[in-house]
């Protein structure tokens, strides 16, 4: 009786553990995607904060990614659970050095100068900054 106990919590454990529902409600977002929207005439979302470029809904760090080609994202499916795209609206507005574009999958993403911006799924904190140059090829904005 008891190993029956234990294999059923066991089993609901693992259960929950797997459903991206509640990893989702949780704030585990497993999706590759944050669709942080723009406040203002659907222009890019972004401030300085820290001598870094962030996105003003969360202020968490932003990042470019140098194997990306202009307005192009080389990062796909697999590489995005871990560098989440910085997504835009369909009817987002070019301003200064930000833009978006559509991505292959039909959504949206931002881009400054071109270049494809992204989150690290590692940085928890705002002000985290643990995907600077990971792997040589991931890079912050720096703003100052």
């Amino acid at each position: 009786m008891k190993h029956i106990f234990l294999l059923s919590a066991l089993s609901g454990v693992l259960a929950l553990s797997g459903c991206s529902t509640l990893n989702n409600m949780v704030g585990n977002d497993d999706s590759g995607m944050h669709d942080v929207q723009a406040t203002n005439k659907n222009t890019a979302p972004v401030m300085s904060k820290n001598g870094m470029l962030v996105d003003t809904s969360n202020h968490m760090t932003l990042y470019t990614f140098d194997k990306d080609s202009m307005n192009r994202s080389e990062c796909g499916s697999a590489c995005m659970l871990v560098w989440p795209a910085f997504m835009a609206p369909s009817d987002a507005k070019a301003s200064g050095q930000f833009a978006a574009f559509q991505r292959e999958d039909g959504k949206y993403q931002w881009a400054m100068n071109g270049k494809p911006l992204y989150f690290y799924a590692n940085d928890v904190n705002v002000g985290d900054k643990d995907g600077d140059n990971k792997l040589g090829v991931w890079h912050i904005i720096r703003t100052k």
